[in-house]
């Protein structure tokens, strides 16, 4: 049941069905679903993010707004034209949805994955839904998604050349990469390594056999990617 309500969104986000109108593109989408969700269908006390929302952060934000929706609790920043570039919808039943829209979006011709910051967003903001989660009241285990919306011909744009490595182009138009299941959100002292396999399979989907950003021994800053 997670894996279907995370393939459906990302079906509605390649078509920009969001809950408040968003940046037309391409999506960085992250799901948390608490996994007893689907079996005894709780309906969490969101109302304690609701008056301190200061967790429930979007990806990449600046200048958070609120507001309620039919399904939970919203925060999100705008552009200057006032399309919503970032939110976090915190569902009643144990999920949020975060969505970033500004990391990716084509510049001229360009379409261009950032190798580093898509990575370093998504690392920050992880502690602060797991926050959420214990707030509320959710109970471990937990499903975790990456995915991504509408990014068919884009690359991944590399910080440093490294030897023997050239990206290539994705051909499809979402990307959605394997579960990450967390047994205990409160024993997860390592988010770089839970998140490693991941940001891996990502790499992958660009031609490459691993991500650069870690070093030989699993450490997230430190790789090919990362030196001066």
């Amino acid at each position: 049941m997670n894996g279907i309500f995370r393939n459906d969104r990302v079906k509605e986000l390649q078509n920009n069905r969001t809950p408040v109108r968003f940046l037309p593109g391409a999506k960085i989408i992250l799901h948390l679903i608490a996994e007893g969700r689907s079996t005894i269908d709780p309906n969490y006390n969101i109302e304690i993010i609701e008056r301190n929302p200061k967790y429930l952060l979007p990806i990449k934000s600046i200048g958070v707004e609120t507001s309620h929706t039919f399904d939970g609790f919203l925060t999100y920043t705008t552009d200057l034209e006032g399309n919503t570039r970032s939110y976090a919808h915190l569902y009643r039943k144990g999920i949020i949805e975060a969505v970033e829209g500004s990391l990716i979006k084509t510049i001229v011709s360009k379409r261009e994955i950032p190798s580093i910051a898509f990575e370093e967003e998504i690392l920050k903001i992880i502690p602060y839904y797991f926050e959420v989660f214990r707030r509320i009241g959710v109970e471990s285990p937990v499903f975790m998604y990456l995915s991504f919306a509408q990014i068919k011909d884009y690359t991944m744009k590399l910080n440093k050349e490294i030897l023997g490595v050239q990206p290539t182009l994705y051909s499809e138009e979402n990307l959605k990469l394997e579960d990450i299941f967390i047994e205990d959100i409160n024993k997860v002292d390592n988010i770089p390594r839970l998140m490693q396999p991941v940001f891996d399979e990502v790499w992958n989907a660009f031609g490459m056999f691993k991500s650069f950003n870690y070093d030989e021994d699993g450490n997230w800053g430190y790789g090919l990617n990362m030196k001066d």
